[in-house]
Order: C-alpha cells, then sequence, then structure tokens
C-alpha cells in the first residue's frame, strides 16, 4: 500500500492486518485525485471511515492543508496514527461512529473545501445521512466537492444541497462526486 502522488509519492504505508478494513485501491485513489486534482491544493479535508488513512494521506501529500480523519474502529485508529507518523505528517484523528459523530461539538463551526466518504461495501446505508448532515451543519465550503466511494450496486439518493458533477465505475466500484 503506497502513496501514489505528490510529495511523498511511493512513500509505503501499514496496511490492514486481515479483512476488518478496505483500503482504497491505486487505481480509485488515481482516478479520484484525477477527478479532484484542481482543488486539492491548500484544501481543508474531511475523510470519513478512514480505514487506514490513505486517501487523507495521500490529500496531503498532493497538499491539501488541513486533514481531519474518522474511523469507529480503534484498530483503524491505530493505524492511522501509525501511518501518520510514517510520514511524518500531522492530523485530527476522531473515534466515533458514521453518521452521529458528524453532530459532536468538534465539528461544529468547521467547513471543509473536500470530503471522502468510503464506507464499507455492503454498509452504505448511512451515505444519505451522512449527506444530509453535511449540509444541514454546513461542513462543506460553498464550492467544495464530496467524493463518494461505494460498491456498484449502492443505491443513495443525493439532496438537494448537492449536485451530481461525475459519476465513475470501476469494476465494482461506483465513485460519485458532489458539488456543493
Amino acid at each position: 500500500m503506497n502513496i501514489i502522488g505528490g510529495k511523498l509519492k511511493g512513500k509505503k504505508l501499514v496496511g490492514p492486518k486481515g479483512y476488518f478494513i478496505r483500503p482504497a485501491m491505486a487505481l480509485t485513489r488515481k482516478s479520484i485525485f484525477d477527478t479532484l486534482q484542481n482543488i486539492i491544493d491548500n484544501a481543508s479535508v474531511l475523510d470519513l471511515y478512514a480505514g487506514t488513512g490513505i486517501v487523507g494521506i495521500e490529500a496531503l501529500s498532493r497538499g491539501a492543508k488541513e486533514l481531519v480523519l474518522v474511523d469507529a474502529k480503534k484498530d483503524s485508529i491505530s493505524l492511522i496514527y501509525k501511518n501518520l507518523n510514517l510520514c511524518n505528517l500531522k492530523a485530527k484523528v476522531v473515534l466515533g461512529r458514521l453518521p452521529k459523530v458528524l453532530e459532536n461539538e468538534i465539528f461544529k463551526d468547521k467547513q471543509f473545501d473536500l470530503i471522502f466518504i468510503d464506507p464499507p461495501y455492503g454498509k452504505e446505508e448511512h451515505i444519505e445521512r451522512i449527506l444530509e448532515l453535511v449540509g444541514k451543519n454546513k461542513l462543506i465550503k460553498s464550492g467544495g466537492v464530496i467524493s463518494i466511494e461505494s460498491e456498484m450496486k449502492a443505491q443513495f439518493n443525493i439532496p438537494k444541497d448537492f449536485k451530481l458533477y461525475k459519476e465513475k465505475k470501476l469494476g465494482n466500484t461506483k465513485i460519485t462526486i458532489l458539488n456543493s
């Protein structure tokens, strides 16, 4: 599991042992970051369902200025800290269940340029609620972008606060990019 772009390109990260985490594959990350390349520089990034932290770390490698990573599993949080330390990077790491954690005080008055939503495959039922909370709590800046990685068969409605910018299909993965 390596960083594929930016100042940390080629840096090897610690991957999961077992199947409790499904890190974003290199091809998927390349596709996402090719689409988002014009907004990464100096972006404030929120990575939900962060897993190993690879997507958020990739964003920092490519020029993002701030990163918040959220995951519900202590094993994931441990991996995220290991990978941040390996890369000598700083980020805010939050242990909490989605979507509930988005109502936490730590997100009050906080806005992001870019939000990644990558729930475990087969567990995409929270995507709509997360999008509702992002809109209601104004977690995304005007003109911000949300990248959703889901299983191809996952179905979710896009709230009126957001517009579909692009949808890509890569094998069993669907990448949905929204604008605020």
